[in-house]
């Protein structure tokens, strides 16, 4: 351990934090002044990394949880070699900076996640972990540890007080995730001031309780922190679990007016502060770096180099030893699908009723034959939202290389784990539950949004065809909430045959989730051949054309209010109206399309139209105008059966009737 370098180091980090934060004139100079030592330790002695390769694939991974203590991280990662500038940290939290107010995925090379909203960061890094002992149990062999490192995460008081924490470090104990490491910052303040006012209880014996090894070290005494690592890297492997370092830590250390309030928590320390602090640490220029920090880093870059480099060998040793299993390990690296694996899929026999949840199940177990990279699951309800990989079996504390997982209960971190298993690449993971209970995991689907991860989504029971569950279980604002979420996917599909087109899009995209909302009511196998079912990946496409070279009005529906859309047609052409009906498959699809395209399947001097889906109206106004009318629903459901419940609240071809015939006439 060369203390004069972490000194060094822990010095450059107050330095760079407090003067970042005071530039900027806002941030968080807290937590980096009080991590300063754990995250010189961490980088300079612990952390198996090369910052010339930052997507080097067996690199341990470093996670701030606490995201709003950025300025710990960017002075590591500038420190350490990464491609980050001392111009860089100083341009903090401004228009287009690599250095943005919390980390951002993407953005700055180094940051292994977005983190920011507490919480997430944990259960990203649980993830992680399960991702890293999946492929270590795929291909690992006896004297090949292809995949060994370790996941570490950076978490507050804030990150531990959020339900999410409990959620995630639970199937983290469950799972014995012995390649975690969580180093808690108990500086026992928050921003209304002590922690005590809120938050009491013990977490180490919560911790305990999980099934973790916890460690309680002094925070700023390298021989101690040094000491809680040693044991750390110890228990994980014979007590096969988690850990939780403990550390207790002073916020704003060596502020002399500030530290220990929350006071330094969320703002700049101002100027007289900075001059208070810096004649303690006997600095005298702004951005402060000292040459130690430097010497001991670079020294420390080459040790990296060499073990990076060791690495590197092995590993091609065992490409030219295992060709087949490198074979398998570019194909889920690089996410390569079969070719023509959308092609040879089972038809649907036009007529036959089928819940397109049912469907979407056919299809994904016919398409996963030949994938390895999937992994599936689902909040205690695979069997319902049905996410299930048939005969594949269900992840377990010994067995890493099943394709189904099972989160239990615990929506928020299935969502945020799941965005984990694909930052640490080679995994694509589906994951499910209930339409009705998306609102429990929104933030980990927002932040997936954000850094343009295509993480699928199989959401089912999608509406007041719930029936007799009642109007806790039916989804009614769900379906314009999600698609108000920038870079989200939501697909519909009408019936089964359009869940092979649903499959096919979340399969291949790239940089954008995928929602694919199901039913749990039959629909009708629609016939496609007056049209083209993949057409649905332009988003919108006239699934039924108007009967006269004039259009008197346009039907748009989505899901299983596209067959009630086809069947009030067939009610109005009887009287000579010439109807249109559009199949809105995919809002973000369709919105995404040229201006000509969308004008060729809702011409604008076509002013009479409805829009028929069982949820909320409001978005729909954007495809009808204020001249338009919407068979929606605007109000809770009821409980009662299925049938009911549609002649209730209008969505039958006689109430689309009434409708359209009183639009006409206006």
């Amino acid at each position: 351990m060369n203390l004069l370098g972490l000194e060094a180091s822990a010095k450059t980090i107050r330095a760079l934090s407090m003067d970042a934060v005071e530039k900027a004139q806002s941030g968080h100079p807290g937590l980096p002044m009080g991590c300063a030592e754990i995250g010189s330790f961490l980088f300079g002695e612990i952390l198996n990394h090369y910052p010339d390769n930052p997507n080097w694939i067996n690199r341990d991974r470093f996670v701030l949880s606490a995201g709003h203590g950025s300025m710990l991280l960017y002075s590591l990662l500038f420190m350490s070699g990464y491609e980050l500038s001392l111009d860089d940290i100083k341009n903090f939290r401004q228009l287009k900076s690599k250095a943005p107010g919390h980390p951002e995925y993407h953005l700055t090379p180094g940051v292994e996640t977005s983190t920011g909203p507490l919480g997430q960061g944990i259960a990203n890094a649980v993830g992680m972990a399960i991702a890293g002992k999946r492929h270590g149990q795929r291909f690992n062999k006896e004297g090949y540890e292809i995949f060994n490192n370790r996941i570490f995460a950076l978490v507050g008081d804030g990150d531990l007080m959020e339900g999410l924490s409990y959620e995630a470090g639970s199937i983290a104990g469950h799972l014995k995730l012995n390649n975690l490491i969580v180093i808690y910052d108990s500086n026992k303040t928050s921003i209304e001031g002590s922690t005590n006012v809120t938050f009491t209880e013990d977490v180490g014996k919560r911790f305990e309780a999980m099934n973790w090894h916890v460690i309680k070290i002094e925070g700023h005494d390298f021989a101690d922190i040094k000491k809680g690592f040693d044991e750390a890297e110890k228990n994980r492997i014979s007590n096969n679990k988690p850990v939780l370092i403990i550390a207790n830590t002073i916020i704003g250390k060596g502020s002399p007016k500030k530290q220990s309030t929350n006071l330094c928590h969320g703002a700049p320390l101002g100027k007289e502060e900075i001059a208070s602090c810096k004649m303690i640490l006997n600095i005298n220029e702004e951005f402060y770096v000292d040459k130690e920090a430097i010497k001991y880093f670079e020294n420390k870059k080459a040790v990296l180099k060499s073990k990076y480099e060791e690495w590197q060998t092995k590993f091609n040793e065992w490409t030219k030893k295992f060709p087949e299993l490198k074979e398998l390990f570019d194909k889920n690296f690089s996410y390569k699908l079969p070719d023509n694996i959308f092609e040879n899929l089972s038809n649907f026999k036009i007529g036959d009723s089928i819940p397109t949840r049912n469907s979407a199940n056919k299809v994904l177990n016919e398409i996963c034959k030949d994938i390895d990279f999937i992994v599936s699951g689902s909040a205690d309800l695979s069997s319902s939202t049905m996410t299930v990989i048939k005969d594949t079996g269900n992840i377990t504390p010994t067995n890493f290389l099943a394709h189904n997982i099972q989160y239990g209960v615990r929506e928020h971190a299935m969502g945020s784990i799941a965005n984990g298993l694909y930052l640490f690449g080679g995994i694509k993971p589906i994951i499910g539950t209930f339409l009705s209970f998306v609102n429990y995991m929104k933030p980990a689907i927002r932040m997936a949004a954000l850094m343009e991860i295509p993480i699928i989504y199989l959401f089912s029971h999608d509406s007041i065809y719930v029936g007799e569950d009642g109007p806790s279980h039916q989804p009614i604002e769900h379906l314009t909430e999600l698609r108000m979420i920038p870079n989200v996917n939501v697909l519909r599909p009408a019936d089964a045959t359009e869940t092979k087109t649903a499959w096919e899009i979340a399969l291949n995209s790239k940089t954008t989730p995928t929602i694919i909302v199901t039913t749990r009511q039959k629909v009708p196998v629609l016939d496609f051949s007056l049209t083209n079912y993949k057409d649905g990946l332009k988003g919108a496409y006239i699934i039924k054309k108007e009967s006269k070279s004039k259009i008197d009005l346009i039907l748009i529906a989505s899901g299983s209010e596209v067959s009630l859309a086809l069947d009030s047609a067939d009610l109005l052409e009887k009287e000579g109206i010439s109807v249109r009906v559009v199949n809105m498959f995919s809002t973000f699809l369709f919105d995404n399309q040229d201006a000509q395209y969308k004008e060729s399947i809702l011409p604008s001097n076509i002013e009479k139209r409805i829009a028929i889906e069982s949820g909320s109206s409001t978005m729909w106004y954007k495809y009808i105008g204020l001249k338009g009318d919407t068979v929606c629903i605007d109000e809770f459901g009821l409980s009662g059966k299925a049938e009911d419940l549609a002649k209730y609240f209008g969505f039958t071809k006689e109430n689309v009737y009434q409708k359209a015939k009183a639009l006409l006439v206006k």
